[in-house]
Order: structure tokens, then sequence, then C-alpha cells
């Protein structure tokens, strides 16, 4: 019996073609679904493979290769080297009071309700807000997996209470910004060493954890500080950063001045010794002059016409002073008569 050949109708080739693109869709997703966390990890970053929940496996740079969702889910974290950035706005609001060894009852009130508006009790009772911003490394992605969405908030809470213990042991310039240009440099070395401690003694609260079996898996490189004032106290502590300010700079004011006039006054003193050293070697140098032939003369005073000599040059001398006198009265060495003359008596 002859075949007949079947022709396919036009609904037929309609549902034969849809279920060639179903299946490749089909297909398709299903190799996207089985390699979705097949990928590259960057350089910069790292991942956490969590295989129904559990933390599996930590992969560093390179290619992973992990099971499909729900088997296994990724978490891309910044690599261990990177810094990452944290503002805490108010550190006090993170963090309960804590209660100073020895103050009363109304001192830890004082701090509770302080810390709970957002600011900080230091040790000589002034009243300040910090600010800060936290620069950390993950070094354990694990623990930080772990952690999930608690982790960050958590290093807030450490921040801050580690800063509330600091602040009561320091007064208030060492925590506040420089009050001038020449700010005491022991106490912007106190407030360096503040922030420095703040980082050390955040990281041995997060180690403390970290022995306790709750690690953060996180580890603070440092620590930036803006400080500031209640704002009923602001503007006297603006009154005194103008005065000192103003007292600084009449300070170098004066010592310029002060500079100034002691090298007018050295200069004034180099003159003066400069002319007495010149007319003293010009009076020197006339005294010479005026004394030559009497010097000459020393030489012979041991010889027999010495005295003669001597006696001439007397003569010679006493003609010309006594040619300069107005008047002139002698008396012979061998008269008994007595001259009166006016003055002073001896």
């Amino acid at each position: 019996m002859p075949s007949a050949e079947h022709t396919a109708s036009p609904l037929e080739q309609s549902l034969r073609l849809s279920y060639r693109l179903l299946l490749g869709v089909t297909l398709l997703a299903g190799l996207a679904w089985l390699f979705g966390h097949v990928r590259p990890i960057p350089a910069d970053s790292q991942a956490v493979v969590l295989r129904f929940g559990a933390v599996e496996r930590v992969q560093h740079a390179g290619l992973l290769l992990a099971w499909p969702s729900p088997i296994e889910e990724v978490l891309l974290l910044p690599a261990g080297e990177r810094l990452q950035q944290r503002q805490i706005t108010g550190l006090a609001r993170n963090a309960h009071a804590l209660a100073l060894d020895g103050a009363g009852t109304a001192l830890r009130q004082m701090g509770d309700e302080l810390a709970g508006s957002g600011y900080l009790l230091s040790g000589d009772l002034g009243v300040v807000q910090l600010n800060a911003t936290v620069y950390y490394q993950i070094d354990d992605a694990m623990a930080y997996a772990v952690q999930g969405e608690q982790a960050l908030p958590a290093l807030d809470r450490l921040v801050s209470a580690a800063a509330l213990q600091l602040s009561a042991g320091r007064d208030l310039d060492s925590i506040l910004v420089s009050r001038g240009s020449t700010a005491s440099g022991q106490l912007a070395i106190q407030r360096e060493r503040l922030r420095a401690e703040l980082v050390a003694a955040a990281n041995q609260r997060l180690q403390a954890l970290r022995q306790r079996g709750v690690a953060l898996g996180i580890r603070i490189v440092r620590i930036d500080l803006l400080s500031s004032l209640p704002h009923q106290a602001q503007a006297a502590f603006d009154a005194v950063l103008t005065a000192d300010q103003t007292v600084e700079r009449q300070l170098a004011l004066a010592r310029t001045a002060a500079a100034q006039q002691q090298q007018y006054a050295s200069a004034a003193v180099s003159t003066l010794l400069n002319n007495a050293r010149a007319h003293a070697n010009e009076r020197l140098a006339q005294a010479r002059s005026e004394t030559t032939e009497i010097s000459a003369l020393a030489p012979h005073m041991q010889q027999s016409d010495g005295p003669e000599l001597l006696r001439q040059l007397y003569r010679n001398r006493m003609q010309s002073v006594l040619a300069k006198a107005g008047q002139l009265s002698t008396i012979a060495p061998d008269s008994s008569s007595r001259l009166i003359l006016p003055g002073v008596r001896p």
C-alpha cells in the first residue's frame, strides 16, 4: 500500500517551533543557573562561599568555582589589604556611660544623661561631642560573614565605648582642637596620643571578642576624630579662642619689637665702641708724638751730656708754654719774698 506523505499543519509547525524555543531557553537558563557562581574574583576583593548558610571557604583573587544557589551562596567582600571607611556620629550615643572609680552617684547620672544626648564627659568635667571616621580592614572574612549585618554596628559600639573610657581620663584641652598656632606642643602631642590610644583600645576590645569566640573579623587601622562643644558653650569657647589668638598675636608683635630694639641697641653700642676705640687710638698716637723728644733722650740720660740736653729741652718747651700766658710774674729762686696766689687751699 503506497505511503502517503504527511504534511504538517500550520498549528503543528507552530507548536514544534515553540517547543524548540522553550527547550533552548530552558537549557540556557539551566546553564546560567549551573555556572552562576563561576566568576573571577578581582585582586582587590575576596569571596566567602556559604553552603546551605554555613561558611564553607574563602576564595581570594582568581577564578571562583561554586555550586549554584541555593546550594552555595557567594558573599563578595573587600580584600584584607583594602581600607574601609565608616563614619560614627556622636560616639556617646553608641555606648553606655561608664562609671568612674570613686565617682559619686550624681556624677554617674550626669555621665549617663550626657551619653544619651551624644556628649562625653571629660576628666575635668568638660562636655564634648566626638565624631569619628574609622578606617578598618577585614582581616577575617569568615568571621565577618558570620556576623553579617551586625558587624559594623558592633564596631560602632566598641569604638564608642573605648572613646567614652579614654575621654574620662583627659581634660578638655587634650581632646579639643588646638587653641592657637602655638597651642602648647604638649597638648598637641596628647591629642595625637588620644587617637593612637583609641585605636589600641578598640583593637583590644575586638581581640577580647575574638578570644570569646565572637570575632567581628575587623582590624582598625586609624581613627580620625572631630570634636565639638554644646551649642550653649560654643560662643564662650570661641571667645576664649579669640582671646588666646589675640594674646599670641600681641606677644608675637612684642617679641618682634623687642628684637628690633635689641638690634638697634646692639648697633648703637657697636658704633659707640668703634668711636671710642678710634678716639683712644688718636689720643694715644698724639701722646706718643708729643713725647717723642723725651723718649729719644732716655738713652742719653746715663751719659755726661744727658742732663744738659734735658735742661735745654725744658727751656725750649717752657718758652713756648709761657708765651701763651697773658701775664707772667717771676720770682728769683734765692729771693725771700712770698707770693700769695688765689685759689682753693690745698
